[in-house]
């Protein structure tokens, strides 16, 4: 429902005047699509969507609009992501909550998650999500194949906190059990357990390279989400290790990986007893998701 905007005497703001001063505000803090991210938080704080802008663009803004919006357009000038001023973002069709402490999801992810779906057609399926930050991985799991059941683990409270209500918000309580803890540490109570998919999104920056991100990343989202350790490999070689025996025999492992990091990563896994099963491109042609099946001697 569209949230008051009502007609005031002459010199009130009007949605497009509002839209031309935000954009203007965050191009000269240097926002690159300073006038689409404008044009976004005005629509959220109308509660309409973009387009709705432009059918009526002479529109005068309520006072709590006006004042919501200043507020959004300082927050993103001063570098937070756009993402955490509005509170959520979209990922695979859904909306996600994010906010400092968790990785936004980026749309590389979505390829991660298109090719676990393709994994998750045995009967009841059962996979991990290691890493879940937003919970987005899972949660697009889930709801992709009714069937599936899971467990999402992160050692962060603060990004649990935020996956619990993501996982509340689309109704998946019954079906994702998470889970505090160290890579595959939690399982560990579960040993009998196997899961015919691990799927993770871990940090794949190298140490050094962070100060050379762009600053609204660099500077708001977590580095624990981030720093993958001297090579970005420190966390993907340690699920490496321990990951083998959560799987069942057909099992897999996905995982997302940085740019030029796939030879390496393959190289890793073969050594601690992994068959590779696939190398997968992002829409940029860049290695980004490798998939991996346990070999019968590394069990």
């Amino acid at each position: 429902m569209m949230a008051p905007a009502i007609t005031r005497p002459a010199g009130e703001l009007t949605v497009g005047a509002a839209v031309a001063q935000g954009a203007a505000q965050l191009a000269g803090a240097g926002v690159a699509q300073s006038r689409l991210e404008a044009e976004l938080l005005l629509a959220d704080q109308l509660g309409w969507r973009r387009i709705d802008l432009y059918r009526d663009p002479g529109c005068i803004l309520a006072l709590p609009v006006r004042e919501g919006f200043a507020a959004a357009v300082r927050r993103r000038a001063a570098g937070e992501p756009v993402q955490y001023v509005r509170g959520w973002e979209e990922f695979c069709g859904l909306t996600i909550e994010v906010g400092p402490g968790v990785l936004v999801p980026r749309p590389e992810t979505e390829l991660l998650v298109e090719r676990a779906v393709a994994c998750l057609s045995v009967a009841a399926p059962r996979f991990v999500d290691v890493g879940t930050g937003s919970g987005c991985i899972a949660i697009s799991l889930a709801r992709a194949v009714g069937t599936a059941t899971g467990v999402a683990v992160d050692c962060s409270g603060e990004a649990l906190t935020v996956a619990r209500r993501n996982v509340a918000r689309h109704g998946l309580a019954a079906r994702i059990e998470l889970l505090r803890g160290d890579l595959c540490a939690p399982l560990a109570a579960r040993r009998d357990e196997r899961f015919d998919l691990m799927a993770a999104n871990l940090p794949y920056v190298p140490t050094e390279a962070i100060g050379s991100l762009a600053p609204q990343i660099r500077d708001w989202e977590p580095r624990l989400a981030l720093d993958g350790g001297p090579e970005g490999l420190a966390l993907i070689e340690r699920l490496l290790q321990s990951a083998g025996p959560f799987l069942s025999a057909r099992g897999q492992l996905m995982l997302e990986i940085g740019a030029g990091q796939a030879e390496r990563v393959i190289a890793l896994a073969r050594g601690h007893g992994w068959l590779v099963q696939a190398v997968a491109p992002d829409l940029a042609g860049i290695a980004r998701v490798v998939i991996l099946r346990m070999g019968d001697g590394g069990r």
